[in-house]
C-alpha cells in the first residue's frame, strides 16, 4: 500500500507545482481555456488558483501516520487549513461556472464535484471535533479522493487531448469520470479492507472465531 501512497503524494505535489505556473507566467498562455475569467472574475479565479493547490499539496501531508502520531496538534493545523483551501476553492469554483464555457453536462459534474468536495471536508472535520476518529479518516479519504481529481482529470485529458479533442470537449469526460474514478476506487478499497478482516476473524464455516487476534 505505500507505494501507492509515494505515487499519490508524487502526482499530488507535480500537478499542484504545475497549476502554479500561473502565478508568474500569463494566463493566457499557460492556462488559456480559463484566462478569460481574469476580466470579470477575478477573485474567484485567483482564489481557486491559489487554494485549489493548496489543498492538493496538503492531502498526502495529512496521510502521514508518523505525523499524527508525533505531532498531533500540527495534524490539526494542517487539517484546517486544508479544509479552508477546499472551501475557498470549492466556491470559486462554483462562482466561475456562471461563466463556463463548457456544456452544460460538463458544468453540472463540477458542480457536483465542488458541492461533494464541500460536504465530505465539512463532514470529515466536524467528526474530527466530535471525537470520532475513525469516521473521521474515512470521510477525509473521501474529500481527499475528490481533491485528487484535479490529478486524475489531466491524466484523463492527455490521451484525448492527444487523438485530436479540445480542452472544453475533453470537460464533458473528465467533468464526471474525473472524481467518480476516484470515489469508486476509494470505496473497493474501503470495501476490500473491510473484508479482509472480517475473513481473517471467522473459520471456514464462515463462524465468528472464539478468539479473534487483534
Amino acid at each position: 500500500m505505500r507505494i501507492w501512497t509515494y505515487i499519490f503524494a508524487t502526482l499530488s505535489v507535480l500537478v499542484a507545482v504545475a497549476s502554479m505556473r500561473g502565478y508568474f507566467l500569463p494566463l493566457t498562455l499557460v492556462m488559456p481555456d480559463m484566462a478569460h475569467y481574469l476580466a470579470t472574475l477575478p477573485l474567484p479565479m485567483w482564489s481557486h488558483l491559489v487554494f485549489a493547490p493548496l489543498a492538493l499539496l496538503l492531502g498526502p501531508v495529512q496521510l502521514s501516520t508518523g505525523l499524527r502520531a508525533a505531532r498531533p496538534r500540527l495534524h490539526r493545523v494542517l487539517g484546517y487549513t486544508y479544509a479552508l483551501s477546499v472551501l475557498l476553492a470549492a466556491a470559486a469554483s462554483l462562482t466561475l461556472l456562471w461563466q463556463f464555457k463548457g456544456t452544460l453536462w460538463a458544468a453540472t459534474g463540477f458542480a457536483v464535484l465542488a458541492a461533494l468536495w464541500i460536504a465530505t471536508t465539512a463532514s470529515g472535520i466536524t467528526l474530527a471535533i466530535r471525537g470520532q476518529t475513525a469516521r473521521h479518516r474515512v470521510w477525509m479519504l473521501r474529500s481527499l479522493a475528490l481533491t485528487f481529481a484535479a490529478v486524475t482529470l489531466r491524466l484523463m485529458m492527455a490521451p484525448l487531448i492527444a487523438s485530436g479533442w479540445t480542452v472544453l470537449q475533453t470537460y464533458d469526460v473528465t467533468g464526471w469520470a474525473a472524481w467518480l474514478t476516484n470515489l469508486a476506487v476509494l470505496e473497493l478499497w474501503q470495501r476490500r479492507g473491510t473484508l479482509v478482516v472480517r475473513l481473517a476473524r471467522s473459520d471456514w464455516s464462515g463462524r465468528r472465531d472464539s478468539n479473534p487476534r487483534p
